[in-house]
């Protein structure tokens, strides 16, 4: 989840100062998830102590982050809007020292325009990559996911469709797309309706797409809505990973201009679902970061890592620093469930 679409509640600003004073986060143990259209099968464990590194690793506002590894070597992120870009790049060789990339989208379709262009994911496909981003649709006064092609993880890509990809104009919109294929080799996107936005329900939905990755190839199904105390109004920002047999599905919920926002979990033993939710969060506001959330994963010599952004204690809903980017290891259990280290400065290990 992206834009200020809602201002930040004085009360939740009072409750993040409270927590400089002193509070703790509560991490519960839950279960893990899997990467775009190309996934890496993540050994369990991690290894030991070594040099840290400090978070957070990109320290200005990059919300929505999403990391890939270029077939060169290195690695990108991609996030939402900012800094003149439509999609904002960053590049580094070690995962936490970045540096400013080039726009990856420069140019948009007809259907849309600047100005909310959201939470991208790229994906490798047969030829490329394909990214999926959040814009406003042809009814600017709701937002769609469109999809564009390019040759590398960087960009630039382009869209030349006539229309969105996925556009629930009836359910407030469409926001917030995820790729995913899982072992076997089959493609799906994940997304949720813009409910919030127009005072309904928010759900998770699941599509088959075709192995282009650029059009949906089966019906839509919903998967689950907010229905938790901690959800608040909303989730969104799905990120699917394939471990162990099963389907590990992150998402955030709760108000994204708020220390209630937070990581939750479910897991299924099928893309599809049904999955079944962890009751509390998995990763939540501590006092060095309000509001982690909208994450994404990814695999590093055997470890997983997750990224995320999160507002500095005191400061959420401002520009500046606005969401910084995050990374906290996921260690995967043998009983199926994970840990997610919570928000830490001072990180004990390198990716």
């Amino acid at each position: 989840m992206s834009a200020s679409r809602r201002s930040a509640d004085p009360a939740r600003i009072q409750w993040i100062a409270g927590l400089l004073a002193g509070a703790v986060l509560v991490v519960v143990a839950c279960s893990p998830a899997s990467p775009g259209l190309a996934q890496a099968s993540p050994a369990a464990g991690s290894s030991g102590p070594g040099a840290g590194f400090s978070n957070p690793v990109y320290a200005e506002n990059f919300p929505d982050p999403m990391i890939v590894s270029d077939p060169d070597g290195g690695y990108w992120a991609l996030a939402t809007n900012g800094n003149g870009s439509n999609v904002q790049t960053l590049r580094s060789a070690d995962l936490t020292s970045w540096e400013p990339g080039p726009d990856a989208l420069p140019e948009l379709p007809d259907w849309t325009t600047r100005g909310k262009v959201w939470a991208p994911e790229a994906a490798r496909r047969a030829s490329g990559f394909a990214l999926y981003y959040t814009t406003m649709g042809p009814d600017a006064s709701v937002q769609c996911v469109g999809v564009a092609v390019g040759a590398d993880p960087e960009g630039p890509y382009s869209d030349d469709s006539t229309r969105p990809l996925v556009c629930e104009e009836d359910e407030g919109g469409t926001i917030d797309a995820h790729p995913f294929v899982d072992s076997a080799g089959t493609h799906y996107l994940y997304w949720k309706n813009d409910g919030n936005a127009v005072g309904v329900d928010t759900f998770l939905s699941v599509a088959q797409l075709n192995r282009a990755g650029t059009a949906l190839a089966g019906k839509p199904r919903r998967l689950f809505s907010q229905d938790l105390p901690w959800e608040g109004s909303l989730i969104e920002a799905p990120f699917v990973w394939e471990h162990g047999g099963r389907f590990h599905l992150f998402y955030s919920a709760n108000a994204y201009a708020s220390p209630d926002y937070a990581v939750g979990h479910a897991v299924g033993d099928s893309p599809l679902g049904p999955f079944t939710k962890d009751p509390e969060p998995v990763l939540v506001s501590n006092e060095v970061a309000a509001g982690p959330g909208h994450c994404s994963l990814f695999e590093k010599d055997g470890r997983v890592w997750m990224a995320y952004h999160a507002w500095t204690p005191g400061e959420i809903g401002g520009d500046f620093p606005g969401r910084s980017l995050w990374l906290s290891e996921v260690t995967f259990r043998p009983d199926g469930s994970v840990h997610v280290a919570p928000p830490t400065v001072d990180y004990p290990t390198r990716p």
